[in-house]
Order: C-alpha cells, then structure tokens, then sequence
C-alpha cells in the first residue's frame, strides 16, 4: 500500500449569495437613471426647482411625502412609467418633470406630487436577500456548492395574508433546480437552498399569495481554490488463474493463488492532489478461512448432527461486496473473510418440503476469528399457521410474507418467509425466533385486492424454537370498486401504431383500512396500508381495460415503444373516488423535447459520447446516448419532467477516464440550449498489484468518484453492496501493473 495517501479531511463547499431584488411596484431590468424632462430631475428625491418631493425608501417600499422647498412651482411627479433600481440608490423611480420621462419608460398623465396616490407607488413585494454571505460576484461553482437565499415580504398597501410561497431557480442551462427548504419561524419570511454546480448565471424568482414577487440573480465562477479530491479504488482478486499470469495454484509446491486466498481490497482514503500524477502499490490481504456447515443439532434419538444443504451469502460491513455460496451434504462452504472485517453471514436452508422445513436465520455482526461451528447450527423456528380471506371467501393462491427490516443500516435484513395459502385458504411457514416481522398480505393473481402492509405486527423475540403461533388470520374488507378504459392517443390525436406499456400504481395512503389482521384470536390495531398495482399494454386501438380497481387516486405512466419516434414516456393522475361502476378516459402521450449543447475542448471531446441516464424510481432506468460532434456538439431527445444525469464516455487514448460525470438536468414541456461544459484533464494513476510479494496479472482495479450528494458517486457515510459503474476498470497485466487517468481537481475533476 506505498504510495497511498491518507486523507486527513473532507472537502466541501457551502457557499451563500447577496440577490440584489427588484423593488417598488413593478420590477424591470432597464437602466434607472434616464434623462428627466423640463423642470425636473430622475433622482433619488428630486422635485421641480423647489416644492413636493417623493421619496421612496426600498427597504420597506413605504413613501414619505414630505415638503422639500418653499414657493416656487410644485414639481410633478410623471405618473404611468414602470420603476426601477435609481442607479446607486436605494430608492426605485425618480420624480420627473411636466412631460418628462421616469426612471425607465415614458411617463403617462402627470399628477402633483403631493396628492399622487401611494397605491400607484407602493405594492406588495418580496425582497430577495442574501442568507449567509454578503457578496453576489464570483462565487465558487462546484459538487458540493449551495446557494441560500431569503425572501421577505413587503406587504405596501396590501392586507397581510398567510403567505403560500413558490420559488423557481434556473441554472445556467435554464433548466429549473431542485430546491430545499429551510426552516423558519416567521411567517413572512421563507429560506431555500440549490446547488450551485457549475459556472454561470442563476435567475432566481419567487412569489407568495397574495401577489408579492420578487426576482434575483447570482452568477457562479469556476472555483479557484482547488482542493485534493477523493477517489474509492477498490481491487478484486482475478476470478481464476489462467496461462501466463504467473500464478501457481492447487498442482504448485510454492501454492498461492489470489482467486482463493486473497480478499478483496478497498480503499476509501485515495486522494488526488490537484496536477500531481499518483503511484499507487497494492497489496492483496490473506484470507482468514471460516467453514460454515449448517447442520441439525444432534437429538437424543439421533446422531451424529445431519448437515443441511444451504444457500450462504457472506456481507462485510462497511464494504461494497458481497459473495454468495452453498454448502452440501458432503461439505461446507470455506469462506475467506478479511481479518480486518465484520460480517453477517445469512443461511437459507434448501430442505425437501416433504420433510421439515428449516427457516432461514441471519448470523450477525461478528470478525472472522470470532465465527465458531455452533453459530451455523439450524434450529426449527416457529411454526406460523392461519387463513387468509377475501371478502367472498378463501384467498386461494394468496400468500403472506413475514419480513425482517434491518434497523442497522449495514445489517442485512432476513429475507421475507413465505407462505401460501391452499384451497381452504390455509396457509403454514416456519420463521427465526428473536425478531420482529411485518407481514406483506399479497393478493392471488387476477384479482382486484390490494397488497397490504403491517408494520411491526409479528413479535417473536420473546418465543423460543420449536413453538407454533396460530391463528394468524388475514381477512380483506369489501371495497367500492370500477372499471376503467384507457385510450391512448398521439399528441396529434392518432391511434398509436405500436402498443404502449401502461402502469397503474395506486398513491400512497390512498387505502388506509384495507383487512383486518388477527393474531392469536386478537385484532391486531397496528396501522395497515394497502397498494393496488397493475400493468399491461394497450391493444390495436390503443385501448387497455382495467377491471374491478378500488376508487382511489391512482398514479399512471405511459411507456411508448421507441418505434413510436417522438412520443414521451408520460405520466398521469387519476382520481376514481367518485366514479361510477365502469368509466372511460382518453390520454394524449407527450412528446419528447429537445436537448443540445456543447463539450469542449475539442482535443478531448473527439469521438465522445454523452449519456444521459433517468433517474426517476418509477420506471425501469433507462439511458439515452448520442454521439458528440467534432466541433463538441451534441443533441439528444428525452422525455419531458423527467431528471437526468448527464456524463461522458471519452473515446480510448484521449488520457481521461471511460466515464465522466456531469451534472443533472429536469426537463420541462420546451426544448433547452444546455450550458457548454469544459471537461477537466487527467491525471495518470498507476502502480503494481501484488500477493504474498508476487505480483498479480488479472486482477480487476476499479475507480469510483467519492461524494455522498452526487448521484452515481459512492458515498463514504453509506457503503452498500450496489455501486454505480466506475469511473474506471482496468485488468492488471502480467507484472501486475496497472495505469489510467482520473480526473484532475486543478481543472474542475
């Protein structure tokens, strides 16, 4: 491990902005101080030569009118034009002259000054200010970068109301940000923070009922404080031995073989200094050998122990891997664990259903020495057995799953038990003693019943193996219920000429009281929640039929086959509460927009592509790759309200990694212009991999962004054995050497 340098802090960016806002009545971006005409002036509090002054203070867009002279003629106040920010003022319009001109546009009639009235001069506002900092200019873009801002209302004139506030924030993509609320205790005032990810102009604006707005901007720059950036490199040993690699396995006197003895290698403290290229050596750790034999104790009419074929899936904490395995009858599963580790090891019998059936228990939070052979002995459970009914009868075919949720975030849940019920709607299964589980009540196929959800309902952490607890019986409620045919239509109101696939999933907290749960003769009064979900593909009328759904507010999303050029990915609400008995609806799919832009530099961006992911939960993750232009451009078409998360994929030798993330952008119903980005340069990575002092070819060297706010980066505070696809993957050689580019953080990596 020479050569690796220990991180000794993290790096963020949390940066505030002054929003110079708008004032008066009416906000616009001209200049303030035009020409005033005969007899007047567009300052701050000018009159005529001497009489009735205005003066406006922008603070509080209150007036005072007050005498500023004695005799002369009586300055008129242009009454008409739009007001403005006065130049270096702080006040918004200046008075002007008999037929002169107001702070920005021609005046209307003229009034006096002195009986103008304040309504025309003073509005609801809302004043746009900085919440942590005090500057507007120049500052730093970047990951980790924010921007806070406060808005107050200026009520003027108008009553005070409760206010309902709405802020949009759009980067320099002009496309709208994600915002984030911050708390506060006055009514008048509300906080927001976005990010701040690259460099650029940032419009900002906000309105609160009644009618009080308020606009701003901040314009961001690339960071020159450049900060080491930390990278997660993580080595898999080679998943064989093969020829040339220099291995000597199980036929060798000198016996080592990474593939069977060396643990994987993870580093969460690779940093990068800006501009400084990075020699790494890697030194795979030994194993720690731990057999694990799941076996039946002996009883006292049998013996020996009788071992029981298993599924084992072996989780470290604090890690990104996972191994799984099986022991058998004839032997046990040897497992190499990390000596510098903690793990669980989960064992699922595989038992003839015919015999007695063993539940799958979860060995806990243990190092690899601390593993003896009697953790891994397979106890009976206890036995669970009711009814599970509709509102007609037997639920034949429905099941009910007892799920243990991992209260520890690196703990891996017990996988759900399942039991199924029969012809009488009876059911049995066998569960771990020692826990608490929910129960999941799914519904037989083709029916109209709803999945249900019982938290915390089954307590078996005071019952001891062996015992049986029954009856627990499930019964649906009778629920109003519909028919609903679906038409789908082209935005130009033609019949698609392929299918379209149509999801219905009910929203959440829309079925509150769906059954009642018993347990042991009791009424569970535990909360129940249930979820109605349905999916098919509409016919050659693109219509689809959705028989017998309980009348609630439905979700749907619509997912046009791609032959179907241009039609989007849409979604919908629907509200069945007070349907009739059966209703038809039609829905125009959307259409996709257009989204362009440019990557430069073009050394760097010849033969690219960009990829843009989606990265909404509701649908299965789809990605949209287009190919880059020699002169860096690019366009693509996506489906509109979606997010997306844009990177690159650099062609082979241009001395940067095979990916490289970009940031996010939410579509709206318009085609957008996106920001040009400048890719950072790279930095040469390399070093030896090796074992027991020999170096080893073949093993798989993989690169990761670390960030916990960056979509598909890892985050240090949260490993999980799900990881994004790395930023680099590279098979060491022969001699074990390895070399790639990262990026670099004095250019923006």
């Amino acid at each position: 491990m020479d050569g690796f340098i220990p991180m000794t802090r993290r790096w963020s960016i949390v940066v505030g902005w002054v929003l110079v806002a708008a004032t008066g009545c009416a906000a616009s971006s001209s200049p303030a101080n035009s020409s005033a005409g005969t007899g007047g002036q567009s300052g701050l509090s000018s009159g005529g030569s001497s009489g009735t002054t205005i003066n406006f203070d922008a603070g509080t867009s209150s007036t005072d009118v007050r005498a500023s002279g004695t005799g002369g003629t009586t300055g008129l106040l242009g009454y008409g034009g739009t007001v403005s920010s006065g130049g270096t003022s702080s006040a918004a319009g200046g008075a002007s002259g008999t037929g002169g001109r107001t702070g920005i546009t021609d005046a209307g009639p003229a009034f006096d000054g002195s009986t103008a009235p304040h309504d025309v001069y003073v509005a609801c506002t809302v004043n746009i200010t900085p919440w942590s900092s005090s500057s507007l200019l120049n500052l730093p873009s970047g990951a980790s970068a924010a921007l806070a801002v406060e808005g107050t209302i200026a009520w003027g004139s108008s009553t005070p109301t409760q206010p309902t506030w709405q802020w949009t924030v759009k980067g320099p993509d002009s496309t709208p940000l994600a915002l984030t609320p911050i708390t506060t205790t006055y009514k008048n005032t509300a906080i927001v923070q976005f990010p701040l990810l690259i460099p650029g102009n940032y419009d900002i604006s906000v309105s609160a009922t009644p009618a009080c707005k308020g606009h701003a901007s901040a314009t961001a720059v690339k960071p020159q404080d450049v900060s080491p950036q930390p990278y997660f490199i993580r080595v898999l040993p080679p998943p064989a031995a093969s020829a040339g690699s220099g291995q000597i396995c199980d036929n060798g006197a000198a016996r080592w073989c990474p593939s069977q003895d060396a643990v994987p290698y993870e580093n969460t403290n690779f940093v990068l200094q800006p501009g400084q290229p990075r020699q790494g050596d890697i030194q795979f750790l030994r194993g720690y050998a731990v057999s694990i034999d799941p076996v039946q104790a002996a009883q006292p009419t049998a013996f020996p122990s009788v071992a029981i074929p298993s599924y084992v899936r072996v989780s470290p904490h604090r890690s990104t891997w996972t191994f799984d395995g099986a022991s058998s009858s004839e032997q046990p599963l040897r497992a190499l664990l990390d000596p510098l580790l903690t793990y669980d090891v989960l064992v699922v019998p595989q038992t003839d259903t015919s015999t007695q059936v063993f539940p799958p228990f979860l060995v806990a939070s243990k190092v690899a020495q601390e593993f003896r052979p009697a953790d891994f002995d397979v106890a009976g459970g206890v036995t669970i057995r009711g009814t599970l009914r509709g509102p007609g009868g037997p639920a034949v075919g429905a099941r009910l799953l007892l799920r243990a949720d991992a209260t520890d975030s690196v703990t891996l849940p017990l996988p759900s038990t399942v039991g199924g019920a029969g012809a009488t709607g009876a059911y049995s299964l066998s569960v771990s003693v020692g826990t608490l589980f929910s129960a999941v009540v799914v519904p037989p196929s083709g029916t109209s019943l709803p999945q249900v959800t019982i938290a915390d309902c089954i307590d078996l952490q005071a019952i001891a193996n062996g015992t049986s607890l029954n009856p627990v019986d499930f019964t649906w409620n009778t629920i109003s219920t519909t028919t609903m045919t679906l038409r789908v239509l082209l935005s130009d109101n033609s019949t698609p000429a392929a299918s379209t696939a149509v999801r219905l999933q009910s929203q959440d907290g829309a079925l509150p009281d769906p059954g009642v749960l018993t347990v042991a003769g009791a009424d569970w009064t535990g909360a129940a929640s249930g979820s109605v979900r349905q999916e098919g593909t509409t016919d050659t009328n693109g219509s689809i039929v959705f028989a017998n759904l309980p009348k609630v507010v439905y979700d749907l999303t619509f997912t046009p086959p791609s032959s179907l050029a241009g039609a989007a990915l849409t979604s919908r609400s629907i509200d069945l509460g007070t349907a009739t008995a059966s209703i038809s609806r039609t829905v125009s799919l959307g259409q996709k927009v257009k989204l362009s832009g440019r990557l430069l530099p073009a050394d760097s961006i010849d033969g690219a592509k960009l990829v843009a992911t989606d990265t909404g939960t509701d649908v299965l993750a789809s990605t949209i790759s287009t190919p880059v232009a020699s002169d860096g451009s690019y366009v693509f078409y996506a489906d509109p309200g979606r997010t997306y998360r844009l990177s690159v994929e650099p062609a082979a030798g241009k001395n940067l990694p095979t990916r490289i993330p970009l940031y996010g952008v939410t579509t709206t119903d318009q085609d957008a212009q996106l920001a040009d980005r400048t890719l950072p340069s790279g930095l040469r990575v390399s070093g030896i991999v090796s074992f027991s002092g020999n170096p080893v070819g073949g093993a798989i060297v993989q690169a990761y962004c670390e960030q916990s706010t960056i979509t598909g980066c890892v985050d240090p505070n949260s490993f999980s054995a799900t990881l994004p696809p790395p930023l680099v993957e590279f098979a060491t050689l022969p001699d074990g050497s390895y070399s790639f580019y990262l990026l670099d953080p004095a250019t923006g990596g």
